[in-house]
Formats: structure tokens, sequence, C-alpha cells
């Protein structure tokens, strides 16, 4: 009887952890990031039984290399050495990042959208980090998704700066001083042993200011918008009204007041237009 109540619980949890990766776009990437972990600490493993590299060689293909030690060809690593990490901290804080910073920015953006911006955040670190290590050739291999955390971090920065933000439950800080001081820590860490990481979570956080008040770029259907929007510009058969809660209206008023200063029905409709 107690095997099969262990049974049971064991089942629906499963089916609760297959229901919150479902739930959104943000949850299906940490997934992805841990089983990622998983892999690498088994690989790390058998190493140590088999005594192969069994981690090295894997990294040597998915890990980012400084541009001189590049394979020809080998360019996925621009994307894959995101799914890798030095460790179980620096999986853990990535992961915790992405779910904070991915919501924050979903309260403004479509889920599909955050989810883009994450990997073209990766990749904007990626090609920071190969550019760089033309002049810095001793630069470590690069691990992590840090790039595409920090452009959801300030693109939703951008968003609302003064969006307020509890850190460890307890201080309260305004969005934009959290992602200042983030800023100035990779700044002076360009000097450093880890100057590679620095320079790829600048990559990451100037792509995410520069997408956030232009999230209808990360869609697929973007061209499809624009032809249904130019023939409405040349029809004059009827005149439109914008709604009073059009998104435009309100992603103006989130730059001069914040995201506390819209109306209820303001963040209402804003929820909505994240579910979508």
């Amino acid at each position: 009887m107690d095997f099969d109540f262990s049974t049971r619980n064991q089942s629906a949890m499963i089916r609760e952890i297959q229901a919150w990766i479902r739930e959104s776009w943000i949850h299906r990437w940490i997934f992805i990031l841990l089983l990622c972990f998983v892999i690498q600490t088994i690989a790390e493993a058998l190493g140590w039984f088999s005594q192969v590299a069994v981690e090295t060689n894997l990294l040597r293909y998915v890990a980012l290399p400084a541009f001189q030690s590049w394979n020809i060809g080998q360019f996925w690593t621009l994307i894959s050495y995101g799914f890798m990490h030095y460790g179980v901290m620096h999986i853990l804080l990535n992961s915790l990042m992405l779910y904070f910073a991915g919501h924050m920015l979903k309260t403004f953006w479509k889920d599909h959208q955050v989810a883009r911006l994450f990997a073209l955040g990766i990749l904007a670190g990626g090609i920071a980090y190969a550019l760089g290590s033309i002049f810095y050739p001793t630069w470590p291999p690069l691990m992590g998704a840090s790039g595409g955390v920090l452009a959801l971090l300030f693109a939703a920065t951008r968003m609302s700066p003064k969006l307020a933000v509890y850190v460890f439950g307890v201080l309260r800080l305004p969005l934009w001083a959290i992602s200042l001081l983030l800023l100035l820590i990779s700044i002076s860490g360009l000097q450093g042993p880890n100057a590679g990481g620095n320079i790829a979570h600048l990559g990451g956080a100037a792509l995410g200011w520069m997408l956030a008040k232009n999230p209808q770029w990360l869609d697929s259907s973007l061209r499809l918008k624009r032809k249904k929007i130019f023939r409405q510009s040349r029809s004059a058969l009827h005149a439109v009204r914008k709604s009073p809660l059009d998104l435009d209206h309100i992603l103006e008023k989130i730059s001069r007041v914040g995201y506390e200063g819209l109306t209820v029905p303001e963040k209402e409709f804003l929820t909505r237009y994240g579910k979508n």
C-alpha cells in the first residue's frame, strides 16, 4: 500500500512538472538549461570513473572558444555555449534570474517574444565575446546563459525602470538600480579573469535595451503584419480610432511613470496581452 501511495505521488509530481513546463516558454528554457547541466554532470562523472576526459571532449564541441581557436564551420558554438555552465551556482543563478527577469518582461511582452529575446541575447553575447577574443586570444572558453538573461533584464528595465523589486524579500529597490549595479560589475570585470564572460553580459544587455520598445520585431508574422498595415494605410474607406487600452499608449505611459503608475484596467490589459 505504501508503495502504491508513493507511486501515485511520483506520478502527480511528474504531471505538475509537465504542466509547469508547458505553462510558459520561460519555464521550458529553464528546463532545457537544467537538463543540459545534468548531461554535463553525467559526462563529468563518467570521466572520473573511466579516466577519460568525457566532459572536456563534450565542451570542445559546444563551449565557445576564443576566435583563433575556432574550428572551420564551428559557428553553432555562438549559441550552444549558452547551454553549458561552470558549476552548480552558475546554473542556479542563471536559472533564477531567467525566471524573474523573464516574468517581469512577460508583463509587457508576449511569451514567445521573451523566449526569442533570450535566445538572441545568448547569440549577442557570443558575438561580443568572439569579437573581443580577437584582441585577447587567451580568454578561456565561454559558457553560460548570462547574455540571454541580461537581455531580458535590461529590456524589462527599459520598459519599466521604476518597477519595485524586493531583494531577498526585504530590500526594496527600483529595477533600474539592480540593472545599473550589474552593468557596473560587468564593466569593472573587463580587466579581470572573467573578462570574456563580462563582455558577453554587455552584449546581451545591449541587445535587450535596443529591442525593448520594439518587441514586434521578434514576431515571425511581422512581414504579414506590415503588409496588412500598408493596405490599411492606403485605404480611405473608414477611419480607425485607437482604443483607450492601446498597447503603444500603455508602453509610452510606462516609460513616463513606470508600471506602478498604470490603472487597474491597463495592468489587466497587459496581463491578457502577455498570455496571447
